[in-house]
């Protein structure tokens, strides 16, 4: 690959919008390694500060990853949900977000999730759905709290996945990540009647009842918001911090 060289007091913006051109224009893939610092600076006629600086920027947009050592260097990423969340977590942190504005927003994206879900979902995805409600059902009564948030996580991405649409997969992990914030912070615990829920989603699903799973969701959701706001009546978090 071969860069064009770049002058100005921003070089290291140029760099980066060069470095993702390719990626976008799929010249560069995921997995594929830039060539080391010091070739990069003779490329663009800078200083290898300049260069460092922008793949900082990307490793900050979650588009490349970098590694140190005698094989290491700067790689393309697999597409992430990564940078989503972090804008999540900054948004909160600024009080751009609150818990109204992400209810809202999951009662939408869980409607096209699970419109398409019923639609779509094959029998093997379906099945996962279910290992993963077994998986939750057990981990409630053997108390492991911090299991059953991971697998309330997983629920969510199963549903998304079950669609087969890589955009909603993106998107549901880092919001349900925010939510699960809130959980923690405010000591919920899931309980049985949401193991029930959830086999009630899975039911109509199963038979490609969306409408009915929608109603279901919308009352979890709606159900989580209250007991959220009993412990947060402002609907901002004290502290965004990871549990």
């Amino acid at each position: 690959m071969v860069f064009k060289p770049v002058s100005g007091t921003r070089a290291f913006e140029m760099i980066s919008e060069q470095i993702r051109s390719q990626i976008e224009g799929r010249h560069l893939r995921p997995g594929d390694k830039l060539p080391p610092e010091r070739e990069l600076a003779v490329q663009f006629g800078v200083s290898r500060n300049a260069v460092r600086e922008a793949l900082r920027g990307l490793e900050n947009a979650g588009l490349i990853g970098l590694q140190k050592g005698v094989h290491g260097g700067a790689f393309v990423l697999e597409a992430s949900e990564q940078p989503v969340l972090r804008s999540f977590r900054d948004m909160m942190a600024l009080g751009s977000i609150s818990l109204d504005h992400l209810t809202e927003a999951r009662i939408g994206i869980m409607k096209v999730i699970l419109e398409n879900a019923a639609r779509r979902a094959t029998p093997e995805a379906l099945r996962r759905i279910e290992r993963n409600i077994d998986a939750t059902e057990a981990a409630l009564i053997a108390r492991r709290d911090e299991e059953l948030l991971e697998l309330t996580g997983e629920f969510y991405h199963l549903l998304a996945e079950a669609t087969q649409n890589p955009v909603l997969m993106l998107v549901i992990t880092p919001i349900y990540e925010i939510v699960r914030r809130f959980v923690h912070a405010a000591g919920i615990h899931a309980t049985e009647p949401v193991i029930v829920s959830r086999r009630a989603v899975l039911a109509k699903l199963r038979a490609r009842d969306a409408s009915g799973a929608i109603a279901l969701m919308n009352a979890h959701l709606e159900t989580v918001h209250a007991a959220i706001l009993r412990h947060f009546p402002e609907g901002t978090l004290p502290s965004i911090h990871t549990p």
